[in-house]
């Protein structure tokens, strides 16, 4: 005798798995998460909440189980992320597609938009000098040479000398790295 095929969706619905990560065994089949390469099922709230974590973290987004190195594909989540975190995973998206040492941040506090250096060199510059560019994002001028924003007349040294906040920012955050041990990726 065959089974019907609702029969078998019913069966599917009511039947009961245990995910890994909270280790509740009643949750119904249809409120699990599968990843798509691995097969690693888990359920949609503690993939939403690792997912949430890793993101606001800046750590890679890969599948939960130790051991289990493959990354989550965005479309495969997208249908239970918040509208932030779809923001997040996106701008994170752009920001693998500029290599580390090709990548410049608006020096303009209020923007920090990601551009890459290929990006800027192509922006023809309006100064003799050739190192003035302006934000793709705030079209804030700023010193293509020394990531400041624009010193006109001035040496990048000279505007170093005369701004000393610069400095102090960049003591303080050296004193951080040092006090949590970060260190410089060597291809940095």
């Amino acid at each position: 005798m065959e089974r019907k095929v609702s029969e078998v969706r019913i069966d599917m619905a009511l039947q009961k798995e245990t995910c890994s990560i909270c280790i509740n065994d009643n949750i119904r089949a249809i409120q699990m998460f599968s990843v798509d390469i691995c097969g690693h099922r888990f359920c949609s709230e503690c993939v939403k909440r690792y997912i949430e974590t890793r993101l606001l973290e800046g750590n890679r987004l890969t599948c939960p189980p130790n051991g289990c190195h493959l990354e989550l594909r965005y479309l495969s989540c997208v249908n239970f992320l918040t509208r932030e975190l779809k923001q997040i995973w996106q701008q994170r998206i752009i920001e693998d597609l500029i290599p580390v040492t090709e990548r410049v941040y608006c020096p303009n506090p209020r923007c920090s938009a990601l551009m890459s250096v290929k990006e800027l060199s192509i922006i023809k510059s309006t100064e003799e000098s050739g190192v003035r560019r302006l934000c793709v994002k705030c079209r804030e001028p700023f010193c293509f040479n020394c990531k400041a924003p624009w010193h006109n007349n001035m040496s990048c040294d000279n505007y170093k000398i005369l701004h000393p906040n610069l400095i102090a920012n960049d003591t303080k955050l050296e004193a951080l790295d040092n006090k949590k041990m970060w260190r410089q990726c060597t291809k940095c």
